[in-house]
């Protein structure tokens, strides 16, 4: 016997809008037989389709259900009390109208529709896909960093950086989290995180007090970084080189890349640059044995980079740095 609890009731501490006048959603199916309310939407669904997708309601839908309980055109009604209408809006969608959207982009308001709701009722395919998506865009191997270079799936992530981050802390997508940070501190400056984060709806995210102390430990620990790894644009090591054919031409070049690479035009802040400039792209400024001795130390520089980002943001390396389960 299932010691699942039996389906939710309304409880005497309902929020507005659970006990404001019910809407029904499109999502109305004529033959469904139970009905879903979440804050003041009702969705008229099959309980089959929810029981195949999730344990929990499996398991719900086991235990036989007290008399006088309240119903909705003959169907039992559930009270998710503390879930948002919208994400069963996206997840019923899917379930119903387009399963396969499982394999494409996601929205950000989708990709945490179906975090939460794949957590907390237990439905791997929404939970893995949102997951997968994450680790896609924000990965924890220098290969496909560089592949990737955010061309970014999870839709309007640029403007929601922030949201994704508290997103990978509240989950522990821990292996992501440091991309995600790096990305923060490239797309804002942390006078801007700190005041608040505009997002497209005119609303302002600002990060919980542990995030905010991990962007600005890790923000102080990439410029120190930089000045040490980089110590070789600010001085002639290595540019001009031993065999460099126009020696002032192409130390005047070096102090130029340094100075536009530290520096962000978009935040009007310092940048961190290590992970995301190509040398490639400033090597027809040098002569031909300065821009191969700039790319490899370039290159060496970016590799300690990526190898140490984790550890910026108080994390384990990337070795130790798993997500939690």
């Amino acid at each position: 016997m299932s010691d699942a609890p039996p389906l939710a009731k309304r409880k005497r501490n309902s929020t507005a809008n659970e006990t404001a006048t019910p809407i029904r959603s499109h999502i109305w199916k004529p033959f469904g037989d139970i009905v879903l309310q979440a804050e003041s939407t009702q969705f008229r669904v099959s309980r089959d389709v929810l029981a195949n997708q999730s344990p929990v309601f499996a398991d719900m839908f086991d235990v036989p259900q007290p008399p006088n309980e309240p119903q909705i055109d003959g169907c039992p009604l559930v009270i998710l009390s503390e879930d948002r209408a919208k994400d069963w809006e996206f997840l019923l969608g899917i379930l119903y109208d387009n399963p396969f959207e499982f394999k494409k982009s996601l929205g950000f308001d989708m990709a945490v529709a179906l975090l939460r709701l794949g957590r907390k009722y237990g439905i791997p395919t929404a939970e893995a896909s949102a997951i997968r998506r994450i680790h896609s865009e924000f990965p924890a191997a220098f290969e496909a960093w560089n592949r990737n270079e955010l061309l970014l799936e999870v839709e309007d992530v640029d403007r929601n950086l922030i949201d994704i981050l508290t997103l990978a802390y509240e989950f522990g997508i821990n292996t992501s989290i440091p991309t995600i940070a790096y990305a923060c501190l490239r797309d804002k400056s942390l006078e801007q995180i700190f005041t608040g984060v505009m997002r497209t709806d005119g609303s302002r995210v600002l990060p919980p007090q542990k995030i905010l102390q991990a962007l600005t430990i890790g923000f102080e620990r990439i410029m120190r970084f930089q000045h040490e790894a980089y110590m070789w644009m600010e001085n002639d090591t290595v540019i001009p080189c031993t065999l460099c054919r126009q020696r002032e031409k192409c130390a005047e070049a070096r102090v130029e890349l340094h100075r536009v690479v530290a520096w962000n035009d978009l935040t009007n802040a310092p940048d961190c640059f290590a992970l995301c400039f190509d040398f490639e792209d400033f090597s027809g400024d040098f002569c031909k044995p300065c821009a191969i001795a700039g790319k490899a130390a370039h290159a060496v520089s970016r590799t300690k980079a990526w190898q140490t980002l984790p550890t910026f943001f108080g994390l384990p390396g990337w070795k130790e740095l798993e997500d939690v389960q």
